[in-house]
């Protein structure tokens, strides 16, 4: 029976991802000398804990890429020592763990790193606050959580969300084969391929995660097992008590997510529901790539989709050009990039409602794609416009003409009126035909602390139009349906 990969095509994945002995020792000196400096700092007394120790990836489950890893450091709080926070209301307690995680992070976590050659120190926000850093060329998190048993999850749940990681660190690495290890790998690999993972995903807000990837590996029996329960994921779910996709969406948390994993640890969580549906989209897409490729026997085209490659710079087609535009953003280093990152999506969907209709919900620039790409501390939103051009006025709908009081006022406030189809009917003219500048007014109107606007764009303003021109377009049919009309003759798109 053939396999999406070739042994020989496994075999160059694995050599190229897999981590050097050298890439593992390192890693392994920076989590002892981080370890160190943090059980060694004086302020360290002040906090009942039981650990520190690495998770995720290279923690104990050793999942890392070559070359793509990073380090997050969990210090396991005592729950018992935190009663007093603990047994308070919801939201005193939410604060209060804000105010007990804000002050290891201050008072604890930063001086006891400043000894050590890091760069990038910065507090970050998630739930709760963490410090984030540079040592070595790698990016690592320190983070407080609570050591809570498996049996206190299944049944109370976390206390902070972040309490899961270190029981998915177990689980995963209980049940890891050196082969599931390897699918997980390679799996990891083709997302990242794709642009498409965690909180750097360039294809939607986030994309697919590490421990995700890593559970299919767990669950499938192949590497092909692993890639047909991705790309069905949005149809059949995958759940430790095989409850079906119509069971799990009776219950209203789950009721709105696109995909579901099932947390193996916490049943009442999905693991994906925090995926971007577009993220997931491309990567189903390019699953099917993969497999064109395979059935044609091309082993290049196969390990070409499963190796990160930069996203390209290349000037779109001149048909497009005229319907994109971006606006670029520098980072002063004040704010972690999660942040900024969360805060430009809010502004950019601003944007998009404002460019796709008018006030009174009419059409005005028509249907308007938008995405975020950032890289270091650079910020571009890219967007794509289907009618860059349009006319001075518009024909608004007022309200039904069985509705007296509302029709009388309608008539009352514009000149021209006639009665169509049952409704009342003027045209107005438009406050905007130029949808740089309305962008450009929505943006100054909601600036974001930490991000400067930047006249001169780079190379990641030209990403973010490849993004949406290589990635987003191939899934977004409508949008690529109206281009096609707008172009005569054959679409130019790299697919």
């Amino acid at each position: 029976m053939e396999t999406l990969l070739s042994d020989n095509v496994r075999k160059r994945i694995l050599a190229e991802v897999t981590p050097s002995q050298k890439e593992l020792d390192l890693q392994k000196t920076i989590i002892d000398s981080l370890k160190q400096a943090l059980s060694d700092h004086p302020r360290s007394n002040e906090y009942s804990y039981s650990f520190i120790e690495a998770q995720g990836s290279t923690g104990k489950k050793q999942t890392q890429l070559r070359g793509a890893a990073d380090i997050d450091l969990f210090v396991g709080l005592k729950p018992e020592a935190y009663t007093a926070i603990l047994d308070k209301p919801h939201k005193k307690r939410h604060q209060d763990l804000d105010h007990l995680m804000s002050n290891m992070v201050k008072d604890w976590f930063t001086p006891a790193v400043t000894e050590l050659d890091t760069t990038n120190v910065q507090r970050a926000f998630s739930q709760h606050p963490y410090l984030s850093l540079k040592m070595m060329d790698l990016e690592i998190d320190i983070l407080g959580c609570f050591d809570i048993d498996s049996t206190t999850l299944s049944e109370d749940g976390p206390i902070t969300a972040v309490d899961r990681t270190v029981h998915h660190t177990h689980y995963v690495a209980d049940l890891l084969t050196d082969e599931m290890r390897d699918d997980a790998r390679i799996l990891k690999s083709f997302v990242r391929a794709s642009h498409a993972y965690g909180d750097q995903c360039a294809v939607g807000r986030m994309g697919i995660t590490g421990v995700s990837l890593e559970l299919l590996a767990i669950q499938s029996d192949t590497l092909d097992d692993a890639f047909d329960a991705l790309e069905q994921l949005d149809s059949i779910p995958i759940d430790p008590l095989k409850r079906s996709l119509k069971e799990l969406r009776k219950n209203t948390a789950f009721r709105d997510d696109y995909i579901i994993l099932i947390d193996p640890t916490d049943h009442r969580r999905n693991i994906a529901s925090s995926f971007t549906p577009r993220a997931y989209e491309w990567v189903k897409y390019r699953i099917g790539r993969l497999r064109d490729a395979s059935k044609n026997s091309n082993e290049d085209a196969v390990s070409n989709i499963l190796f990160e490659s930069s996203i390209p710079t290349e000037a779109l087609p001149e048909w497009l050009a005229k319907h994109s535009f971006t606006r670029e953003f520098k980072s002063d280093g004040s704010k972690h990039y999660t942040i900024l990152r969360d805060k430009l999506y809010r502004v950019a969907k601003k944007v998009q409602v404002s460019l796709q209709t008018e006030r009174t919900g009419e059409a005005r620039f028509g249907e308007t794609l938008v995405e975020v790409y950032f890289e270091e501390d650079s910020f571009s939103v890219g967007l794509f416009i289907e009618n860059p051009e349009i006319s001075e006025h518009y024909v608004r709908r007022g309200p039904s003409i069985d509705l007296l009081d509302a029709a009388g006022e309608f008539r009352k406030s514009h000149l021209n009126v006639e009665a169509k189809d049952g409704f009342l009917w003027t045209t107005e003219e438009r406050q905007w035909r130029d949808p740089q500048k309305l962008a450009d007014t929505v943006l100054e109107d909601s600036p974001i602390q930490g991000l400067e606007r930047v006249s001169k764009t780079s190379g990641v303003s030209q990403k973010v139009l490849n993004v949406l021109y290589r990635y987003i377009l191939p899934i977004e049919s409508s949008f690529l349906e109206k281009m096609t009309r707008v172009k005569d003759g054959d679409l130019e798109i790299p697919w």
